[in-house]
């Protein structure tokens, strides 16, 4: 007979309650299956001072998803039994990853939620991101921008950084916006595009007169 679903995450706390520590909480509150899984992970992990460990060993998986169609195949697949996705989800680990991993794959796969894993594993990454204080910053540019620039617009952003935050930044390459930049920080949008600068001018243009 199957256990229950909450069973198997029951099991898998008190396995790691024993070792604990003082117990580190992410300032970002996730939800859904996978913030729920992400979170689970994170708060075992952080008992065991794994944190770091397992992070390694999901960025592993996550890269192995992406390239192995039998791997991901597997992960996903909807025909085998809870029991032959356990079995074979450890067998395919095997002792290359720490046993925090494959316990919690292990959860996953008794859960009926391994087709999840890659959600959960993006979920705990932000987690991470947002106990290293991390900001995510994302700069769209119409062309790749060089070297010189992109140290000026790092400086320039440096002052939306409070005490203790780091911005994380990655850019993006977008024709369409002409030329210019498009700046996302957190919950920030700055677009100083030349398409939105064009836009505007646009609606002045048609903007009837009084």
């Amino acid at each position: 007979a199957l256990c229950h679903p909450g069973s198997a995450m029951l099991s898998f706390f008190v396995q790691t309650r024993s070792a604990s520590t003082s117990i580190v909480k992410p300032a970002l509150q996730l939800f859904g299956v996978e913030g729920r899984y992400a979170h689970a992970l994170f708060s075992a992990a952080s008992k065991k001072n794994a944190l770091d460990a397992v992070e390694k060993d999901l960025q592993d998986l996550q890269a192995r998803a992406s390239k192995d169609a039998a791997f991901r195949s597997f992960l996903e697949s909807p025909i085998k039994s809870r029991l032959e996705k356990k079995d074979g989800i450890r067998a395919i680990l095997g002792k290359k990853y720490s046993d925090l991993t494959v316990n919690f794959f292990s959860v996953l796969a008794e859960n009926n939620r391994l087709g999840n894993a890659v959600d959960v594993i993006s979920a705990y990454s932000q987690l991470m991101s947002s106990h290293r204080g991390e900001v995510p910053v994302v700069v769209t540019s119409a062309e790749a921008l060089d070297a010189k620039t992109l140290k000026a617009l790092k400086e320039s952003l440096a002052g939306f950084a409070k005490k203790g935050e780091v911005l994380k930044i990655d850019t993006k390459v977008d024709p369409t916006i002409l030329g210019g930049v498009v700046v996302d920080i957190g919950d920030k949008h700055i677009d100083m595009s030349i398409s939105a600068s064009i836009k505007k001018y646009i609606q002045l243009l048609r903007a009837p007169l009084s």
